[in-house]
């Protein structure tokens, strides 16, 4: 763990750079903006001052002599750094695109790429995007320490697991057509459990069938009496072990009925890895879920491995866009090659296109330029609680 002896309050930039005349330039501009600066071109010095001074800022050149920028982020995420990195390199913005992927796949605060040269203009942006560390949630202690199957079991029976809807905007109407249905925890004695902690014990431990029935048997009952039932739908997620089940369409079509809900107002997401480990059941599963009329939409979709015939072969109704490649749309040409991609793809199928992640309005105006049909994202309305969420609507 790092040694954290420097003060919260002092902003604190960290350069590594073999070009000395570069290094005295950022931080020359960090200087105006308030920092403390010090600038090192040997990676083994520079890291040894990030474990001792627990800096706010890192400054990385990924080209190094000795030892390379992915190298170093290696050795930053092993120090379990929290300083907000900024990523630096002439080799252009493919590069630092594929550097900030990987640090952040190893959990490494990065606020942005610095392409050399560079304006400096973006690089005072870039350092007033963050002067604290991120609150990392122990998840794996949390799960296995306080979240015990028996007390998720417990939960679950006791309807103690809650949902939240978030909208889903029509980008040519601008009307709400929907909501994603979404599972919260909150215990009374350890508080918000996340999402990923509960989801995943139920997924080890069996409990996944019980968990979507409850989500699922809240959601259309919330459904029923809303005002988005008028016009709308809503979409529940489906775990790839729930799809093994040939009885879950039966299911899921006698909870619809016995609250009045049609099957053509309820879309089951399933993720693209899940929908293209096709076993025989689990394909039966979904075939016969449209066949009773649901929708099928294959959430993540761009984070997976899937071939179009595969593609073609699932009766799905639509495409959700990964937030990954929408939150970049702006920022990244490949990110706005994919998307645009797959929103082509999803209209020469006949599918909707959903784009999820929209955190602003020029990504909000990016996405109807390029034709995409649905959009959610936090620009639009964060997840709120399903009281709350008719109120938002009545309001809007």
């Amino acid at each position: 763990m790092m040694n954290a002896s420097m003060s919260h309050d002092v902003k604190c930039l960290l350069i590594l750079d073999d070009d000395a005349a570069v290094g005295r330039t950022i931080g020359f501009i960090a200087e105006g903006q308030g920092f403390v600066v010090h600038c090192f071109e040997a990676p083994d010095v520079f890291l040894a001052a990030v474990q001792d001074m627990a800096p706010s800022h890192v400054a990385l050149d990924l080209i190094m002599p000795g030892m390379d920028g992915i190298e170093v982020l290696r050795r930053l995420a092993e120090l379990d750094c929290q300083s907000a990195l900024i990523l630096t390199s002439g080799m252009g913005q493919k590069v630092l695109e594929s550097a900030q992927a990987t640090a952040s796949e190893r959990g490494l605060n990065i606020v942005g790429v610095l392409p050399k040269p560079f304006r400096p203009q973006l690089l005072r942006d870039l350092l007033c995007r963050s002067t604290a560390a991120p609150v990392r949630l122990p998840q794996a202690e949390l799960s296995e320490a306080v979240v015990t199957p028996e007390l998720l079991d417990e939960a679950i029976r006791a309807r103690a697991i809650t949902i939240v809807a978030q909208p889903k905007l029509d980008l040519l109407s601008r009307e709400v057509v929907g909501a994603e249905i979404l599972a919260r925890w909150t215990d009374p004695a350890i508080g918000v459990v996340p999402p990923d902690v509960f989801i995943g014990l139920a997924e080890a431990h069996g409990m996944m069938d019980d968990l979507t029935r409850l989500v699922l048997e809240q959601a259309v009952d919330w459904f029923s009496r809303s005002a988005l039932s008028t016009h709308g739908s809503i979409a529940v997620n489906l775990s790839t072990s729930c799809l093994t089940d040939v009885q879950l369409a039966d299911r899921i079509e006698a909870t619809c009925r016995a609250s009045g809900v049609a099957p053509e107002r309820l879309i089951l997401e399933i993720t693209e890895s899940t929908a293209m480990s096709r076993t025989a059941d689990s394909f039966d599963t979904v075939t016969r879920l449209r066949l009773k009329g649901f929708h099928l939409s294959v959430d993540d979709f761009g984070t997976g491995y899937s071939s179009l015939a595969q593609l073609a072969r699932l009766p799905l109704s639509e495409i959700k866009i990964d937030k990954s490649f929408v939150t970049r749309l702006l920022s990244s040409q490949d990110a706005r090659k994919i998307v645009d991609a797959t929103i082509r793809l999803a209209k020469g199928m006949g599918l909707v296109s959903v784009a999820e992640g929209v955190e602003d309005e020029e990504t909000l105006q990016a996405l109807v330029s390029l034709g995409c049909s649905l959009a959610q994202g936090y620009h639009i309305s964060r997840p709120l609680p399903v009281a709350d969420f008719d109120r938002w609507l009545d309001l809007g």
